[in-house]
């Protein structure tokens, strides 16, 4: 466990499992990423290990930042693999959760790393996050694919839409780390978010809260999701008042809502349907849009 910092050794976990979500490419709108960070902040996850980045990062592409302390003392902080145990009293088992950024570098070392964890505490099952960019609109409930090597898992998400099996090319560090646990004979599970691809720009808190929602019914978290699903509702007013404010905006998501009616079984990755107005263009308003509101709201905040 050359890579494995372990701080503090967790109590006795039972029965595990490992929920596991990375920043970069298979993060789209950080729905992965925020739903794992959601789970460490509700449960007060005690961090008790994390990856040495020294060997899977260029910092001069993914640079470590300069904060302030409380006493105006500068630190830095390094891209971080961090993680968290929680010994859960309602669920009948514990949870692991590995929060981290993609490495740039040696994946397969890194693979092995993690697999050390998996198996020093005897986990379970390896529950990936991920999201993905697709022609799906906002308008309608969040999207979902899952699948399982477990068959009692598989049963529970059953009726998510799995992605196709047929897909070839570029894979990230979740693909990889599911095949490699496959290979090795660990039980695995893996949930995608997907994502409006015109509307990227900040963490999708409708999607994200749908993966919280489909985790919580999954593994039995009963978890407090009232903060997750208003940070929805307003989320998802928002972009429903820059799509009106935009006819082009408008006429596109009329096509893609026609798109998911008439093709409700078509692959969730499919590329946006022809002749349509520019991806870039749709979220270049949108961002904008969304900036002008987040900046309203820091002025007023009583308001928000």
């Amino acid at each position: 466990m050359a890579y494995l910092q372990i701080h503090r050794e967790p109590p006795a976990l039972r029965d595990p499992v490992l929920i596991v979500a990375f920043a970069g490419w298979n993060d789209a709108s950080e729905v992965a990423t925020w739903s794992a960070r959601y789970l460490v902040q509700q449960w007060a996850a005690t961090q008790f290990a994390e990856i040495d980045g020294e060997e899977f990062y260029v910092f001069s592409e993914l640079r470590p930042h300069v904060r302030l302390d409380s006493a105006g003392q500068r630190f830095i902080t390094w891209p971080a693999n961090e993680f968290y145990y929680h010994r859960s009293t309602r669920a009948g088992r514990d949870f692991l959760v590995l929060l981290g950024i993609e490495p740039q570098l040696k994946w397969k070392t890194f693979i092995t790393t993690v697999l050390d964890v998996v198996r020093r505490f005897d986990v379970r099952i390896v529950f990936t996050l991920g999201g993905l960019l697709a022609a799906v609109p906002h308008s309608v409930p969040a999207r979902l694919t899952a699948s399982s090597t477990d068959a009692s898992f598989a049963e529970r998400l059953a009726d998510l839409r799995t992605r196709g099996p047929g897909y070839q090319g570029p894979t990230g560090i979740v693909g990889v780390l599911n095949s490699r646990c496959q290979q090795e004979g660990f039980a695995t599970a893996s949930m995608w978010g997907n994502v409006p691809h015109y509307l990227q720009a900040t963490p999708n808190f409708k999607v994200a809260a749908a993966m919280l929602r489909r985790l919580d019914h999954v593994l039995d978290l009963k978890l407090n999701l009232a903060s997750a699903d208003a940070l929805a509702a307003r989320f998802e007013a928002q972009v429903a008042e820059a799509v009106e404010r935009s006819p082009e905006i408008a006429s596109y998501v009329r096509q893609l809502e026609e798109q998911a009616q008439e093709e409700a079984q078509e692959e969730a990755t499919a590329p946006p349907p022809p002749d349509l107005p520019s991806g870039d263009v749709l979220v270049q308003e949108l961002e904008e849009f969304l900036r002008e509101r987040r900046e309203q709201d820091e002025e007023n905040p009583s308001q928000g």
